[in-house]
């Protein structure tokens, strides 16, 4: 039988490899919990709609051949944290940066909040570097 901790974690990849690299709404639909809010997000992006559409809107048309690694996860309590990193052709403008048709990596930690296997909360640091 699996944790409370090891659900967590597979909630959080699938989140990463299905909405975020695959773009599936679905499982967007299926992980993110109505009153969801995204304490570091982006000025506007900060419900659940404005989460979706940051990755829908932004960063998948900036890295449109997005890949993901994660280096480490940890889950304690109701809570994940992910170091991770995505990569792919910076081809649209992002985070304060212009699009250069070269490779860029957005390095992330994040922690995410999970109640019934939905997320409901995150905090988040991001670094872009471009080559």
């Amino acid at each position: 039988m699996q944790t409370t901790q090891e659900k967590n974690k597979a909630v959080v990849r699938r989140f990463n490899e299905e909405f975020i690299i695959k773009g599936n709404l679905d499982a967007f639909e299926e992980i993110v919990a109505p009153g969801f809010i995204n304490h570091t997000g982006v000025s506007g992006y900060n419900d659940r709609i404005g989460t979706r559409n940051f990755i829908t809107q932004l960063l998948h048309p900036a890295l449109p051949d997005i890949q993901l690694e994660i280096f480490d996860m940890i889950a304690e309590d109701d809570k994940v944290v992910t170091h991770k990193a995505f990569t792919g052709t910076l081809q649209a403008a992002f985070m304060g940066q212009a699009p250069t048709g070269r490779k860029a990596t957005l390095r992330i930690i994040d922690i995410i909040q999970l109640k019934n296997e939905q997320y409901i909360a995150h905090w988040s640091i991001r670094e872009l570097i471009t080559t």
